[in-house]
């Protein structure tokens, strides 16, 4: 119920680029998120991208993993008809999950993707 399917994430290289060319950003201190509108009639699909500035392999992957679990958890919670791309900060690392959750949400409704009700 809670997973994330491949039909929901972002996979090509092409498709990134085209929201990273296309999408508005909206920024905090521990992430960047790209937003694409596409139809409403699509569902919304998502991509975590870690660059290297936040450290070794080990940090990078914990930094996808919060963000990954923060957007599992609230999935249902966000509209339809949008390609994201979130991008960890290098402060990210330092976050506990309480933490990331709050400012990943803060993202979201920044963005104007953050659905009142959830629906499953």
């Amino acid at each position: 119920m809670y997973e994330l399917k491949k039909e929901k994430k972002i996979c090509k290289n092409k498709e990134y680029q085209l929201v990273y060319r296309r999408g508005k950003s909206v920024v905090n201190r521990y992430a960047v998120l790209y937003v694409l509108p596409r139809s409403p009639k699509h569902k919304t699909r998502i991509g975590f991208v870690t660059g290297k500035k936040i450290g070794c392999a080990v940090e990078r992957n914990r930094c996808r993993r919060l963000m990954k679990e923060v957007y599992r958890l609230h999935q249902f919670e966000i509209g339809d008809g949008y390609d994201l791309v979130l991008i960890g900060r290098s402060r990210l690392k330092h976050l506990s999950y309480g933490e990331a959750e709050k400012n990943i949400l803060h993202l979201l409704r920044l963005a104007k993707v953050w659905r009142k009700k959830r629906i499953q």
